[in-house]
């Protein structure tokens, strides 16, 4: 029975026979063409397929254009969640094709056996496996191999049509286990065992021949060759090996590049049943060779900590829980010991000599404390197994080796590369580690012997290749350039460099949609931020850093990344007030973004922009003014929105007299807004659509970027909805606020979609009944947006009031108030008037009614005293409902519902009139003032659209239908 060939990797399943694509076990939808596509990168993975490779495997015997290529990779793209900048499966190479580059785990294709070129063994020949081992013969293994199957199968099937395979990478990265492993498991398939030679102790590559005769003949050369050695040839060799079926293991080569080259081409010209599996830092670059660039082992990624069972799916922890409980440290492993491994894996980047050094350090210090001090790991991981080579038993050890084959100049690139955090472009290599006069086409091709000999690794990136170097081989470089005397002066040009690149791509977040903005600068984030590290620390270049921080903020914007936008800002400001001559542009912008950011967090932000406006009219920048204009607003909502009005109007005032052309309607959105929640909707609604009405619609709205990065035609859309519910008009509303939501995750943008969704379609949903939608706009918040503290405890409470509002209150209760009390008593979250009122309700429930009234007073008289207005009718119409559960008198309670009318009728907020009317007429017994109550209620209905339906509605049209009785009019 043939085994089924399947191809795994990452949370990905390919089986090819079935035509069939799984992530995590579900199908994966994907048309047909693309799949086709994947198969045949799957299949090669490394190499770099033109169109001439796979268009013949996508559409066998046609021809097609080069479209039909680009646009099944797009849907292959899109099927497995990636897309071409920030590429994680499939690497697009400028000017050549594509490559497959995910690392493949678990399965591989099975291996087929490799036809014989001369007559196989008899049955009566023994064993391979059972021959006694020459010099050369393999060592015995004395661990499993772990989380290298994919690799090896790979290889070994490879070697069934090739007879020349080069496993390439970094030092430790376990070229030798594998090329071992590989060999065993195809020692059944020759007629000689396999034979292993290795290089790294040879000091002279002369001598590779003559030490293959040896090791043919069963003496080894140590150094010197044996008597007649020297003389070997390609006729001596072609004699020794005959025509035996036979793979040669050359192990080790880079240090005698050259030698090996040679001997390789002699060795397959020696006879045709010969097969050569090769171990190097680069390509031998030999007649018939195919290289295989051997990975790092696969880690689980950077985010949410996976549990202990998903975790040990991934190579890296595998052999880390392997190698530790061979120690006897490690039983079994917990979801929190899981973390810990994982984090241990990613900061030794993989490499299996650095986990397993790790590994026997776990039994002294604990997981936690090694996590904590890998930082220093080439102190930490000096001790390895004493019977492995010299190179191998630490990893300080395996670098130097590595490290001193390179030629003088080719160590002075590498150790200024070690500059750069993270992926690093062509161009910044240039720019920061050459000298004056330098010839850069010198450096391109060191650079690219750098990447042929492992040091470096190709990254993807929108239009261009980058690279990186292991962050392992980076800390070891970095001592080589302070032991130079470089690292100040190579950490400043690092610095000046991106503060040139940041600076032009300024412009960027005024000519290009966010999502793309986005994706072209944030590769070089790393490397920002070592740059500000620098400059307002041991560099002591404060303007510099500062100028840094600020070109950054767009970007950290962009990602939700505000705690570490404020933390930078606030290091800037404190180096900024340290200067001498602070220049008061720098000041000016720098408490703007600092304001913009603070915004988002709890805090006070009032000093930023009252520095701000000071600087703006010193300058007569009216761009500034109004930007502080707009944070001071912001800044008052969170205690009273009458004086964020007075700010509002001044800056409405300044917008149209002396700003831009579309910073008048952003002044009317922004009163409209304040006028909103101060209850007043008519001139609210008036405001916004005449806000719509003038500002212009594209791709990039103006002042995204400016004005604490919300997207202000978003702004004005989902207020527009609000205003829509609150004046009757409930679907209309409810269709706004979806588009809103929709154009706002278009936009891909963090802080535009926290207000659609949050402000405008979660309350629209739940206050409409319609819970599944409001879970589905908070799940998106939870799924797609970064987990910033003050969006978590939103989502948080949001969850807590849907459970209240489907009777799940003994769960949702504790939630919505654990999320409250964790709240900031300065941010805007801790003042909705919604989760107040789900408290209120769900204490109702329970049967707590005298605790519902006391906090519903404590919030009509916080919102009152802060003129946020507009749930006042329901406040007060909720406090009839708690007064009706108390036996208080109902002339008593009537008269809160008789209030909640009147003031919704004088805001002109229909839906509040409408719920209490409902109540008023469901409290009155039949009789006069029942009537009365019924007829209002009716032209309340009247004024809604035909075709309506709510829970609002149909509570109110209930008592048109039915005939009221004592028991149903309530008490």
């Amino acid at each position: 029975m043939t085994s089924e060939e399947e191809i795994s990797f990452g949370e990905f399943s390919l089986f090819p026979g079935r035509k069939l694509l799984l992530r995590g076990g579900e199908p994966v939808r994907i048309g047909q063409r693309a799949l086709d596509l994947l198969v045949a990168l799957a299949r090669r993975p490394g190499e770099v397929m033109d169109r001439e490779a796979l268009i013949p495997a996508v559409w066998p015997g046609r021809h097609v254009d080069d479209s039909n290529l680009r646009a099944q990779m797009a849907t292959l793209r899109k099927a497995l969640g990636e897309t071409e900048a920030e590429a994680r499966h499939v690497l697009t190479v400028p000017g050549r094709g594509y490559s497959f580059v995910a690392p493949l785990r678990q399965a591989a294709p099975p291996v087929p056996v490799p036809a014989p070129s001369s007559p196989a063994p008899s049955p009566s020949a023994p064993d391979p496996a059972s021959l006694p081992l020459l010099g050369g013969g393999l060592p015995a293994r004395l661990q499993p191999v772990v989380g290298r199957e994919a690799e090896i199968a790979l290889i070994a099937g490879h070697l069934a049509t090739r007879r020349f395979v080069s496993i390439i990478g970094a030092g430790g990265i376990g070229k030798t286990t594998v090329a071992l492993s590989v060999a065993r498991r195809l020692a059944a398939n020759y007629t000689e065992p396999p034979l292993l030679l290795d290089l790294g102790a040879l000091t002279d590559g002369a001598l590779a021949p003559a030490q293959l005769l040896a090791v043919l003949s069963g003496a080894a050369l140590s150094g010197a060759p044996a008597s007649g050695a020297s003389t070997a040839n390609a006729g001596s060799l072609a004699s020794a090996l005959g025509g035996a079926r036979r793979l040669i293991i050359l192990d080790s080569c880079e240090h005698v590049i050259g030698a090996a080259a040679c001997l390789a081409e002699q060795i397959l010209q020696a006879g045709p049943g010969l097969q050569i599996l090769a171990t190097s830092r680069e390509p031998l670059r030999a007649e018939g060779e195919w290289t295989y660039r051997l990975p790092s082992m696969e880690c689980p990624p950077e985010g949410a900590p996976l549990p202990a069972r998903q975790a040990l799916a991934f190579p890296a922890v595998a052999f880390f829980v392997e190698r530790v409980q061979a120690t006897g440290a490690l039983h079994s492993l917990d979801d929190e010991e899981a973390a810990l491994v994982a984090r241990i894996c990613r900061q030794l980047d993989g490499i299996p000599l650095a986990i397993e050094l790790a590994a026997t350090r776990v039994a002294l210090l604990g997981l936690g404390p090694l996590a904590e001090r890998l930082g220093d790991r080439f102190r930490l991981l000096m001790q390895g197994r004493r019977t492995a080579l010299p190179r191998h038993q630490t990893l300080r050890a395996t670098l130097d080796w590595s490290h001193d084959l390179l030629p003088p100049e080719e160590q002075r690139l590498l150790r200024r590369l070690a500059i750069f955090q993270g992926c690093f472009s062509l161009d910044a290599a240039l720019a920061v580690c050459g000298d004056e006069g330098e010839d850069p086409a010198t450096l391109v091709d060191r650079i690219g012997g750098l990447v042929d000999k492992s040091f470096l690794m190709p990254q993807p990136r929108r239009v261009e290749v980058a690279y990186r170097c292991l962050d392992t081989t980076r800390l070891y470089l970095t001592g080589k350039l302070e032991e130079a005397g470089e690292a100040e002066a190579i950490a400043l040009r690092h610095a000046r460099h991106y503060a040139a690149s940041f600076r032009e791509a300024e412009a960027l977040w005024e000519r290009l949609p966010v999502a793309e903005a986005r994706a072209r600068l944030c590769p070089d984030i790393d490397n920002l931020r070592a740059a500000i590290g620098w400059c307002l620390g041991a560099g002591g270049q404060a303007a510099l850093g500062t100028a840094l921080t600020l070109s950054g903020v767009p970007l950290w914007s962009a990602l939700g990344l505000m705690d570490e936008a404020r933390q930078r800002l606030e290091a800037a400001s404190a180096a900024f007030r340290g200067e001498v001559e602070p220049d008061p542009h720098l000041g000016m912008r720098l408490y703007a973004a600092l304001g913009t950011v603070t915004v988002f967090l709890s805090g006070t932000v009032e000093a930023a922009w009252v520095n701000t406006l000071v600087f703006a009219e010193q300058l007569g920048d009216t761009e500034h003014q109004l930007r502080a204009l707009n944070g001071l607003a912001l800044g008052a909502m969170r205690r009273d929105y009458q004086e964020a009005l007075g700010h509002a109007l001044r800056f409405q005032q300044i917008a149209w007299r002396d700003g831009q052309p579309a910073d008048g309607p952003v002044g009317d959105r922004l009163v409209g807004f304040i006028l909103h929640m101060q209850g007043e909707q008519p001139e609210a609604r008036r405001l916004t659509e005449a806000m719509l009405a003038r500002y212009p619609r594209r791709t990039l709205q103006p002042h995204q970027n400016k004005l604490n990065f919300y997207d202000q035609r978003i702004l004005a859309l989902a207020t527009l909805a609000r205003i829509r519910w609150l004046q009757g008009e409930a679907g209309p509303a409810l269709a706004l606020a979806r588009e809103v939501a929709e154009e706002a995750r278009q936009l891909d943008h963090p802080s535009s979609i926290i207000f659609a969704l949050g402000i405008t379609l979660w309350p629209l949903a739940f206050l409409m009944g319609e819970l599944e939608e409001a879970a589905a706009a908070r799940l998106v918040i939870q799924r797609d947006l970064p987990p910033l503290r003050g969006w978590v405890l939103w989502t948080d409470a949001y969850r807590g009031a849907e459970m209240i509002a489907r009777d799940e209150v003994e769960e949702g209760l504790p939630l919505l108030r654990a999320a409250m009390d964790a709240m900031s008593p300065t941010s805007f979250t801790i003042r909705m008037p919604l989760l107040h009122a789900g408290v209120v309700q769900g204490l109702l429930r329970l049967g707590r009614a005298a605790e519902a009234l006391a906090l519903l007073d404590a919030a009509l008289e916080v919102a009152r005293q802060g003129t946020e207005l507009w749930f006042e009718p329901e406040y007060l119409r909720l406090r009839g409902e708690i007064l009706l559960a108390l036996d208080r008198p109902l002339p008593e309670v009537a008269a809160a519902f008789e209030a909640a009318l009147a003031v919704a009728g004088r805001q002109g907020a229909l839906a509040w009139s409408l719920r209490a009317a409902t109540s008023l007429v469901a409290l009155r017994r039949p009789g006069a003032a029942g009537e009365a109550d019924r007829a209002g209620l009716s032209a309340f209905l009247a004024r809604y659209a035909p075709g309506e339906d709510t829970p609002d509605l149909r509570a109110a049209r209930i008592f048109f239908r039915l005939p009221l009785s004592p028991g149903a009019a309530g008490r």
